[in-house]
């Protein structure tokens, strides 16, 4: 006596084979729930690589500053860090609220120049195409 087992994956099959037409079957509350992590797991990648690009900018422009010796390099950061260090502590607030608002709008810059290939990319991959 041979054994044949069906899975849903034969069913799926005969029952395609059976209609007419080939369309897709309705999305279930479990694909809009994948599709949603999807999206929170490759915007929250896309929002940490954008930071960090940001915050490694000023560290490309210190090296740029310094022609690529690292003895200039630390040179740059020691006069400022001194300079920081010996301020009042009014100038070091100011300096640091300057330094916030410059930091939070590159990384703005940064977001709004990469945004639209991220949504291209996420569009076409959710809609399943291949590269």
């Amino acid at each position: 006596m041979p054994l044949h087992l069906v899975t849903p994956i034969d069913r799926a099959e005969d029952a395609r084979a059976d209609s007419d037409s080939l369309d897709l079957p309705a999305k279930g509350w479990r694909s809009h729930a994948a599709d949603l992590c999807y999206i929170v797991l490759r915007g929250s990648t896309f929002l940490a690589s954008s930071y960090l690009m940001a915050l490694g900018l000023p560290l490309l422009f210190f090296l740029l500053i310094s022609g690529g010796d690292a003895g200039v390099f630390f040179a740059h950061l020691a006069n400022i860090s001194d300079r920081f260090l010996g301020a009042e502590q009014g100038r070091q607030i100011g300096f640091l609220d300057e330094f916030k608002f410059v930091l939070i709008g590159v990384a703005t810059l940064v977001v709004v120049w990469r945004l639209p290939r991220f949504i291209n990319d996420l569009e076409r991959e959710l809609s399943g195409e291949k590269l």
